[in-house]
C-alpha cells in the first residue's frame, strides 16, 4: 500500500494477539469501565477504540465477525443498551478489501459511528462500503474517511455513500483528494436527495476558488449546520462567493463555519465575518490549521482596517456569532484594541481567540466582556471518535 497524506504503512499484528478482545466481544457484555486489551480499548460510552492497533484486513474481519455474532445474540435490544456503538479503526492498514469486508459483517449491527480514517481506502473501496451499508438496518450516523486516497473519484464515491446511508448526518472527507468537480457531484447528490447534514468536513482538499460555487449552493439551500472547508485554497474570490451566499441564505441554520488557512486578505476576511454574523453563524474559524505547513496552506490576514470592520459589524446589531477565531492572522495589539473598542458597546458578546502577539491587558478585557459566553459544545458524533490511541484532533 503506497503512502498517502503522510499516513504510514501498517504491518499487521499476529491475529492471536486479538484473542482476549474477540472473546470479550462475543460475550456481548457491556464495558462498565475502561477495558484495555493487548489490542484495543473498550469504553463505557460504547466506543471500541482500535485506532493504530495494526489490525490489518484479517484482524478487522475477525473483529467484525465477533461483533456480528454478539449482535445476533442481542436480537432486538435497543441501540443504547448494546456494548459497542462506535467503531474506531483509524490507521489500521485495512485497505479496500479489509474495509469492505468489515462493513459487510457489521452492516447488521447497530453501529452508529464508523471511523475509518488513514486506511488506504480508495474511491472503489468507498463505493464497496456503500454497497455493504445500503441493505443494512441504517443505523450509521457518522462516517469518517479522513486521509484516505479517494482521489479524482472522491465526489462520486461520497455521493454513493450519501445515497446508501439514509441516516448519515456527519461525513468526513478531509484530505481525501476531493476537488471542485468532485465536490459539485457530491453537492448535486445532496440537493437532489433533499438531504440535510449536521456537519460536513471537507478541509485539506484542493477545492480552489472553483470549489466555492458548489459550497455556496449548499449554503443557499440551507443543507448543513456545520461546514469545515479550511486549507482548501478558496482564496479571496472563493471566500467572496461564500460571503454572498451567507448574505442570502436562510438565517440560523449554519452554526459553524471553518475557513482557517484559506489565504484570505484583510478586506475579504472582514467581509466574511460580517456576512457570517448576518447569517446567524455561531462559530467562525479564520485561524490556522495544524497541517497548514504540510498542506502549503496560506494564513488568513487581518489588518487595522479589517479589525475595524469586524468590530463595527459585531457591534452594529445583535447577532449569534459568539466565537471568532483569529489566531495566526497577523493580528496584534493595535488591531485587537479596535475589536475591544467596539466590543465594549456591543449588544451581543463575542469570545475572540487571538493567539500570540496581543497584549495581555487587551485579552483580559475582551475575555471579561465575553465571560458569560459558554465554550463551544462538543457534538455527540465528535465525542464518539475521541481516541485513547490516536493523538490527532478531529478535523476542522
Amino acid at each position: 500500500m503506497s503512502e498517502f497524506a503522510g499516513v504510514p504503512s501498517v504491518v499487521p499484528r499476529p491475529v492471536d494477539q486479538l484473542a482476549p478482545l474477540l472473546a470479550w466481544l462475543r460475550t456481548g457484555a457491556a464495558a462498565g469501565q475502561r477495558l484495555d486489551f493487548p489490542a484495543g480499548t473498550a469504553l463505557p460510552d460504547g466506543r471500541l477504540d482500535l485506532c493504530k492497533q495494526q489490525l490489518g484486513p484479517e484482524g478487522a474481519k475477525l473483529v467484525a465477525d465477533a461483533l456480528a455474532d454478539a449482535a445476533q445474540r442481542h436480537g432486538g435490544a435497543e441501540e443504547d443498551l448494546l456494548p459497542v456503538r462506535h467503531l474506531l479503526l483509524g490507521t489500521d492498514g485495512l485497505g479496500d478489501d479489509g474495509a469492505a469486508a468489515f462493513a459487510a459483517r457489521t452492516a447488521d449491527t447497530p453501529v452508529r459511528t464508523l471511523y475509518l480514517g488513514c486506511n488506504g481506502i480508495t474511491a472503489a473501496g468507498a463505493c464497496r462500503i456503500a454497497d455493504r451499508l445500503r441493505a443494512s438496518p441504517q443505523t450509521v450516523r457518522a462516517l469518517w474517511l479522513k486521509r484516505n486516497p479517494l482521489g479524482l473519484h472522491a465526489g462520486q464515491a461520497a455521493a454513493e455513500l450519501v445515497a446508501a446511508v439514509e441516516r448519515l448526518r456527519t461525513l468526513d472527507l478531509v484530505q481525501t483528494g476531493l476537488d471542485a468537480a468532485g465536490l459539485a457531484v457530491l453537492v448535486d447528490a445532496l440537493l437532489a436527495g433533499d438531504r440535510h447534514f449536521e456537519r460536513l468536513y471537507l478541509s485539506g482538499n484542493p477545492l480552489g476558488p472553483a470549489g466555492a460555487e458548489p459550497l455556496a449552493r449548499l449554503l443557499a439551500a440551507d443543507r448543513t449546520d456545520e461546514l469545515y472547508a479550511s486549507a482548501a485554497g478558496l482564496g479571496d474570490s472563493g471566500a467572496r462567493t461564500l460571503a454572498a451566499a451567507l448574505r442570502t441564505a436562510p438565517p440560523g441554520r449554519l452554526r459553524r463555519l471553518s475557513l482557517a488557512s484559506s489565504g484570505l486578505g484583510p478586506d475579504v476576511a472582514g467581509e466574511l465575518v460580517a456576512a457570517a454574523a448576518h447569517a446567524g453563524v455561531e462559530l467562525l474559524d479564520l485561524g490556522r490549521v495544524r497541517a497548514a505547513g504540510a498542506l502549503s496552506a496560506a494564513d488568513n490576514r487581518i489588518d487595522l482596517a479589517a479589525a475595524e470592520r469586524i468590530g463595527a459589524a459585531l457591534a452594529a446589531a445583535p447577532h449569534r456569532l459568539d466565537h471568532l477565531v483569529l489566531t495566526n492572522t497577523g493580528l496584534r495589539s493595535r488591531e485587537a484594541h479596535r475589536l475591544l473598542d467596539h466590543a465594549a458597546t456591543a449588544a451581543t458578546p463575542t469570545r475572540y481567540l487571538l493567539g500570540k502577539g496581543v497584549a495581555g491587558s487587551i485579552v483580559r478585557r475582551l475575555d471579561a466582556l465575553s465571560a458569560d459566553v459558554p465554550p463551544p459544545a462538543t457534538a455527540p458524533d465528535v465525542a464518539a471518535i475521541r481516541s485513547v490511541h490516536r493523538t490527532a484532533p478531529p478535523p476542522n
